[in-house]
């Protein structure tokens, strides 16, 4: 059961959900009754079930985006803006962007409108609105421009939907697909890395998955070299990333299926893989104090010892997966228009129409 303020979302076997309203009836007075869930948090959630028994389910806030980006237009006097085919545009260092930007008192009202939709539904333009997050400070003429940039993309793209699907059948197998990445010098105006990560839950044939998490987060130190970065990623500040979501949500998935589920983590650097592999290293023995960062730990979830029976027991694996197609990529970096595209297409965002015909097209 969750409860958002009024507001009521059972989740149960659809055979109990009958009386277990009835018997929340005895104690609470519900306005309205039970109905399937089409919002939450705001987002719409358009579910569907396919002909072959997959569950689709498509997520986007198309008239919140509307409402963010008119108020937008309306500060700057434009009735329309031009569409273009990416959130980010490269930045300018020359002296006449340095000024103060004219969006600089009301920027952060923009930037969290933006903000809070993205965490939700919207990863695609999540990092390019994160960075521009760290500038309100010292907001430029540079800034307004990238700014700029990133409206007229929301608003040609207002229809864009986060796709979920999975069928029964991939009960047995489906795993927990965690996709870390991080970038050295990915920022310009600081020297600390910027690192990102994508979740879902895959089916076994990976053709088909369930997007549980996705964000971008800043390091809070200077990385040495790429491989301290990454590592840093993929176990997060103060463990974060494993210890806070990942694992927690890996149980919750094992009590709900009733079994074990693989955790699989997808990392594009061969030195962090090494470095996890090791655990504990006296070479990176400053990353436990300088960042919090615990290798032991995360080598002890991709790695257990499965001959001290008192050793914590995964059923993970930690492999190299190609940038190409790692879906935390995104999460870490502006793309260029083509290589973002291409992100956004892996990620699962898609206009209306086209989610049945990508789900066809699954075996």
């Amino acid at each position: 059961m969750i409860v958002y303020v009024d507001d009521f979302i059972l989740i149960a076997p659809e055979k109990h959900e009958a009386q277990i309203w009835k018997d929340l009836d005895k104690n609470i007075l519900f306005k309205d009754p039970a109905t399937p869930v089409q919002r939450f948090l705001g987002v719409n959630h358009d579910i569907n079930v396919l002909g072959d028994g997959t569950c689709q389910m498509l997520t986007e806030w198309r008239e919140y985006l509307e409402a963010a980006v008119k108020e937008y237009m309306n500060e700057i006097g434009v009735t329309s803006l031009k569409w273009v085919p990416s959130p980010s545009v490269d930045d300018k260092f020359e002296a006449q962007y340095a000024k103060k930007g004219k969006q600089a008192d009301t920027v952060l009202s923009h930037l969290m409108k933006i903000m809070y939709m993205s965490r939700l539904c919207r990863g695609d333009v999540l990092t390019t609105t994160s960075f521009l997050a760290r500038r309100v400070h010292y907001w430029s003429l540079n800034d307004d421009r990238r700014l700029h940039r990133l409206m007229p993309f929301i608003h040609r793209h207002t229809d864009l939907c986060l796709l979920h699907q999975l069928n029964p059948a991939d009960r047995e197998g489906a795993y927990l697909d965690f996709s870390p990445d991080a970038e050295l010098g990915g920022d310009p105006y600081t020297t600390k890395a910027s690192g990102g990560f994508w979740l879902e839950i895959s089916s076994p044939c990976g053709e088909r998955t369930w997007p549980v998490s996705f964000g971008t987060k800043k390091a809070t130190h200077t990385s040495g070299s790429t491989a301290d970065s990454e590592t840093w990623s993929l176990i997060c500040a103060n463990d974060a990333s494993l210890k806070r979501d990942i694992i927690p949500i890996l149980h919750q998935i094992e009590v709900t299926l009733g079994r074990s589920v693989k955790l699989v983590c997808k990392e594009d650097n061969t030195a962090c893989i090494a470095a996890l592999k090791k655990g504990y290293s006296s070479a990176l023995r400053y990353l436990q104090r300088h960042a919090q960062v615990s290798l032991g730990f995360s080598h002890e979830v991709f790695f257990p010892d499965f001959n001290d029976p008192a050793a914590p027991k995964y059923v993970s694996e930690l492999t190299y997966w190609e940038s190409k197609s790692h879906k935390g990529d995104c999460m870490m970096k502006e793309l260029q228009p083509k290589a973002f595209n291409d992100a956004m297409k892996l990620a699962g965002l898609v206009h209306p129409g086209r989610a049945s015909r990508q789900a066809a097209a699954a075996p």
